[in-house]
């Protein structure tokens, strides 16, 4: 479990998750991930970098906005429009919370965000609906006291209680503000040392990596090695890659791939294989080919000695 390393801080934490991530094939994940990832640096690009800090989840994406409340808003509004927007809208469940957050460091030495902050933030994203945008009352009250107004725009919707049986105030947003830019300074900073007690941040944690990494994962290839006997031609998806032997090995993407063998004196063998990131898997089969019969042996040709040619003469004219 990561141990706080005594730099704590109060901030918000924007959930972007990707609803039905996990049912998807691992090729499909890995293209949502990488939409996913060019969608959040359009949304990202008004904050600026020093005000964020970008998360990795297995579903999608944690920002935690070290600015005002209000910025942490509009970058939720900000994600949620630009999914609509997309060529193939995403479905993605926004969820925006507001707490006390720790830096700390795994027993593997990944830096982790940790903290209620982002804890009581994964608990609640999965109560949004596709496409909404909600928030915690944590996360309410603190906008509430930095921006009134906006925060009145948080209609309640209704309560829920996690899996840790920890009960949560909803509320969704339903405004319509035409600003979408952060807010001017004053900006607070991470990280306060002191200030709060790192007590109850053991909570869920965050590596802090990157959205580019998890995809780059997820997009490398697999390897199909070929025992095709006595050769054959390799086709996959369709596309002809040469025949085996000589070709001994395939790269393929993750996913679901169509191989198919042929032999001219047998029939096709066609397989479906999935492919994981990295896997390495082996093709065996052996045409049953009939080989062609040797070709007749030729009688050798017997020439008559000397003796028999004479004696062959002899009887023919009767000496």
């Amino acid at each position: 479990m990561p141990e706080p390393n005594g730099s704590t801080a109060t901030a918000s934490v924007v959930f972007i998750s990707a609803a039905g991530f996990t049912d998807l094939p691992v090729a499909e994940q890995a293209r949502l991930k990488t939409r996913l990832e060019g969608l959040l640096a359009r949304a990202l690009a008004p904050l600026a970098g020093a005000d964020r800090i970008v998360a990795d989840t297995a579903d999608g994406a944690a920002v935690v906005v070290l600015a005002p409340p209000v910025d942490a808003l509009l970058l939720a509004r900000r994600v949620r429009r630009a999914a609509r927007e997309e060529r193939e809208p995403l479905a993605l469940r926004v969820g925006v919370n507001h707490g006390p957050i720790g830096i700390a460091t795994d027993a593997a030495g990944e830096v982790q965000i940790v903290g209620d902050g982002v804890a009581a933030g994964a608990s609640i994203t999965p109560f949004a609906e596709p496409g909404a945008v909600i928030a915690s009352r944590d996360f309410r009250d603190a906008l509430a006291a930095a921006d009134g107004e906006r925060a009145e725009r948080l209609r309640p919707a209704g309560t829920v209680t996690d899996s840790n049986l920890r009960a949560h105030d909803l509320f969704a947003f339903d405004g319509g503000d035409t600003a979408d830019t952060p807010s001017a300074p004053p900006r607070r900073r991470l990280l306060l040392i002191g200030g709060l007690s790192v007590a109850g941040l053991l909570g869920t944690g965050l590596a802090v990596r990157g959205l580019r990494r998890a995809a780059a994962r997820a997009k490398r290839p697999g390897t199909i090695a070929l025992a095709i006997t006595p050769w054959g031609e390799v086709r996959v998806n369709g596309e002809s890659k040469g025949r085996s032997p000589p070709l001994k090995r395939l790269e393929l993407a993750p996913g679901k791939h169509a191989i198919e063998l042929r032999h001219p004196q047998s029939a096709p063998i066609a397989l479906e294989v999935e492919v994981s990131p990295g896997e390495e898997l082996t093709v065996r089969h052996a045409f049953a080919v009939q080989r062609p019969a040797p070709a007749p042996a030729q009688e050798s040709r017997k020439f008559p000695t000397p003796a028999e040619i004479w004696r062959d003469f002899r009887r023919q004219t009767g000496l």
